[in-house]
């Protein structure tokens, strides 16, 4: 029987805005399409800032030293971020509904104050029970540990819960332990399919 889904956050929840907000400093700052990128995201500053390894402040300050003289407008990229974070309405309102007959719960790899940004614009409030968020846990999907943690925090067996993520790099984890995976293709109609055929097998 299942009793939890755990959700990813970006590409499900909502769009991401992490990487539209990149571009959207692009445009701004005529900076070289993917140029800036480049600078706030391929190195291990990254990784350990969504690790809660390091905080905010200390990855801008690794971003500065790696933008060649260009300044690092911080508030200007957080604002973009935050204008490119757009919920899936249509989906959050279903698990809401989803609520009231199972435990609901986050899954996904975020820096925390980019984490906490995103949770006020979803507006899913109490309706999130569990948040394993790679800024608390210090793993990153699709490490077993991080699911493992869900199940732990949810009280059930791997079988109980359904995991939903768009990326089917990030389910491994996921998978080893037997947790029931739903690929989300950004259709509300093909996921309500894949979580009738979760629930029948149980």
């Amino acid at each position: 029987m299942i009793k939890v889904i755990f959700f990813d956050n970006g590409g499900v929840l909502c769009e991401e805005g992490y990487t539209s907000g990149i571009k959207r400093y692009e445009q701004e700052f005529k900076i070289p399409d993917g140029e800036f990128y480049k600078i706030v995201h391929d190195h291990q500053g990254w990784k350990n800032y969504t690790l809660g390894l390091i905080s905010q402040a200390e990855y801008f300050e690794l971003c500065q030293q790696r933008s060649g003289g260009h300044h690092l407008d911080e508030k200007k990229f957080l604002d973009h971020i935050g204008q490119s974070i757009i919920p899936n309405f249509e989906l959050i309102k279903y698990i809401k509904e989803l609520s009231f007959n199972f435990d609901i719960g986050i899954i996904s790899n975020n820096p925390k104050e980019m984490f906490e940004q995103t949770i006020l614009k979803i507006g899913l409030g109490e309706a999130i029970k569990y948040k394993i968020i790679s800024c608390y846990t210090h793993f990153r999907k699709p490490d077993k540990r991080m699911f493992q943690m869900a199940l732990d925090q949810a009280g059930v067996k791997a079988e109980e819960s359904v995991y939903v993520d768009d990326r089917p790099d990030r389910i491994d984890g996921a998978k080893e332990l037997g947790m029931q995976i739903i690929i989300y293709k950004n259709s509300l109609s093909q996921f309500k399919n894949d979580l009738q055929e979760a629930i029948n097998k149980n």
